[in-house]
Order: C-alpha cells, then structure tokens, then sequence
C-alpha cells in the first residue's frame, strides 16, 4: 500500500489562522471567527509535520506528495520549505485581479492523473483539502479499488468528509502541524 497526498495550501493555511485564532480564545468557533474575520496571523504551518500528521506518522509509504497554491515572490523561501519537507510543489499564477484560480482543477486533474496512472488497489489518496468539489473525485478513488482519507478543519465539506474513508479533523489536531520557532541548537520535536 502506498500513499499519494494532494494539499491545497492557501486553503489549508487560511483555515489554519481561524482555527489557531479559536484555539487562542480570540473567537468562540471557526464560524465565528470567519463572519468576524478574526485569524491568528502569526500562525505557521510545518510542512514537514504535515505530511508526516497526515500519513499517520508513516512518511515511507507516501510515494508522492503534491501541493498546490499561488506562485510566490522570486524571494519567498516558503515553496523552498515545502520541498524540502518532502512535496512536489505545484506553484499556480494568479490572474489579473491577483486572484487564486485554477488550483481546484489543477489538484483534480492531478488526483485523476495519479489515479489512473500510477495507483495500484488499496493505495490511499490523502487529500489534504476541504471542498465539495471533490466529492467526485472520491466516487473516482474508490472505482479504482483505492481508498480516500480527508484531512481538513471542522469546517470541511460535510459530503466530502462523508464520502472519504477517513476524516481527520485538523482542528483537533493544530498543535501537531504548528509551526514552532526554535533557538539555534534547539532540537525539533
């Protein structure tokens, strides 16, 4: 059994600002926190705690990962980053509003490609995402005999957390992805 993981990381970090921003009493719950628009800027996200949170702790099974979001300064070390914890970064422009477009269906036509060219039965798609635009694509995973696991915050698409597998709600869990700053010499947990 191998594990292909799918994030959509402006996604995924967005809702990680409201959750820490719930998580700091700053807000009762995510909806609140999102009519109010109260987010924990200075939260950050470990890409390698990640991957290694959403592969349940067993990183040598994850045969590929894959992130998708909006092209970054020439300066930005964050894709760096990412590389690094292990994802083949997928940087998408954005439009001429400086909008975010094209990384629903980029993420879809990549789970379609894995699917049908690389998975074997049994092989889990770990999709790191939130929307109901993915439910078909669940339907997908399981008519090729492989299974979908969803990992998300509380505010994930219900039909889409019903569909998958397995849901792993990240909001339960936002310690375990959290960012930590360390001093020089100071081992990572």
């Amino acid at each position: 059994m191998s594990y292909y993981v799918f994030v959509d990381n402006s996604n995924v970090w967005i809702e990680g600002k409201y959750a820490s921003s719930v998580k700091n009493g700053w807000a009762l719950d995510t909806i609140m926190a999102h009519e109010n628009k109260i987010c924990d800027n200075s939260w950050k996200i470990d890409f390698g705690r990640l991957l290694d949170f959403a592969s349940d702790g067993d990183s040598k099974k994850i045969k590929k990962a894959f992130i998708f979001g909006s092209k970054p300064t020439d300066k930005d070390s964050l894709w760096q980053s990412m590389e690094y914890a292990g994802f083949k970064v997928i940087p998408i422009p954005r439009n001429a509003s400086n909008k975010e477009k094209k990384v629903d269906t980029g993420i879809g036509a990549l789970i379609d490609k894995t699917l049908y060219k690389e998975t074997k039965p049994g092989d889990v798609l770990i999709l790191v995402l939130g929307d109901a635009d993915y439910v078909p694509y669940i339907k997908n995973i399981h008519d090729e005999k492989c299974k979908a696991k969803v990992v998300f915050w509380d505010n994930v698409s219900t039909e889409l957390a019903k569909k998958a597998d397995c849901y792993v709600n990240l909001t339960e869990h936002i310690d375990e992805i959290s960012y930590i700053e360390r001093n020089e010499g100071e081992e990572q947990q």
